[in-house]
């Protein structure tokens, strides 16, 4: 009997050993599978070797909804806008623009227009880009960096560079530009400026909610990091701009790139006050604003209006100087004076005279455009 009950206890103890090892085995399952790298860890990893070296000189955290605005883009680089609609750029001869905006689905699509004869071509959908915000367009007119998302971004949005290809009139297939541009947070612009050798990178990473960084950085197209100069640890902190002081390797070329930002930060001052016009169109219509006329000729056209308006009050001005020298100045003196002065005088009738073609070629085309 008491063999029995020992061989019962035996078999009735083969499940539950059973199910012991059967939950140790699944507990080993779990714990493999929640070491398991993502996606984007083995993408993070892939990018690692190749981030790029670059030296961040300034940061500046903002709202999100007016990062656009504190960019401070010089004209001759375009001009960058957004609304509650999306984001958009135009180029500096204001004849090309591309811009976002949402489909039915809620997903954002990129676009591009041309300006020709003073109007806008119906816009075209730049549908291999994918879900995609933020277009910035380089100088060179054929290279074009956006904001997507999808299978190729390590997060959110991340930043992608294609070109226009003439021979076959299409954009080459989009490049996720790697690190440490982009982030497992959303990286939302990437925008440069040739002329002072600066640009700018927008990123929520490590942000509060609403609140963006604008990087300001020297741009490299083709230094990286030396690897195997950096422990792993190190070189993440440099993909994942950790600290920008960790990007001051060169004190000189910071100062010197923080010389050109308050350069140009000044310029631009100067020009916005400019931007403050007063052109009366009509009766009905005075623009107070560059931004106001309707064609993009007549935007330069106005800008030329303006040099040579202020050209002429310089003239105005030396002509009055003249005068006043003329009347105590020697014979002889006088003689080349008079010479001078009546070039001068021949020269501003034929200014104004320019300056009133001007104003009446730009105020016909805009009365026209404004009908």
């Amino acid at each position: 009997m008491r063999i029995l009950i020992v061989v019962l206890s035996l078999l009735l103890s083969v499940p539950t050993m059973a199910q012991k090892g059967k939950k140790r085995s699944q507990n080993r399952k779990a714990a493999v599978d929640k070491e398991k790298p993502t996606a984007e860890q083995l993408m993070f990893e892939n990018m690692l070797t190749s981030t790029r070296q670059l030296m961040i000189i300034d940061s500046i955290i903002v709202n999100k909804n007016d990062f656009l605005s504190r960019i401070p883009l010089p004209s001759e680089c375009g001009a960058l806008s957004g609304n509650e609609h999306g984001a958009s750029f135009q180029n500096d001869f204001i004849n090309k623009k591309y811009f976002s905006k949402r489909d039915t689905a809620g997903v954002s699509k990129i676009y591009t227009a041309d300006c020709l004869a003073g109007q806008w071509t119906k816009p075209q959908e730049l549908s291999t880009l994918g879900n995609a915000d933020y277009p910035f367009l380089m100088a060179d007119g054929t290279t074009l960096y956006f904001a997507a998302k999808g299978e190729m971004s390590l997060g959110g949005y991340d930043i992608f560079v294609t070109r226009y290809d003439a021979d076959n009139g299409s954009l080459l297939e989009p490049q996720n530009i790697g690190l440490p541009f982009n982030s497992f947070a959303n990286d939302y612009l990437y925008a440069e400026d040739e002329i002072d050798s600066l640009a700018w990178l927008v990123t929520d990473r490590n942000q509060s909610e609403g609140k963006v960084c604008i990087y300001t950085l020297v741009p490299n197209t083709h230094n990286t990091y030396d690897a195997s100069k950096y422990s792993k640890d190190a070189l993440i902190g440099l993909a994942s701009i950790s600290s920008i002081k960790d990007t001051w390797e060169n004190k000189s070329e910071r100062d010197a790139a923080i010389k050109r930002l308050k350069a140009l930060n000044k310029g631009i001052e100067k020009n916005n006050k400019e931007d403050v016009v007063y052109f009366v169109v009509n009766d009905r219509v005075t623009y107070t604003s560059i931004s106001q006329f309707k064609s993009s000729t007549n935007m330069r056209e106005f800008r030329k209006l303006q040099s040579l308006t202020k050209e002429i009050e310089n003239n105005y001005k030396t002509l009055e100087d003249l005068r006043d020298k003329f009347s105590s100045a020697g014979m002889s003196v006088q003689r080349r004076m008079s010479e001078d002065i009546i070039a001068l005088e021949r020269r501003v009738r034929e200014q104004e005279k320019e300056r009133r073609s001007i104003e009446k070629s730009i105020r016909n085309t805009e009365n026209l455009l404004t009908k």
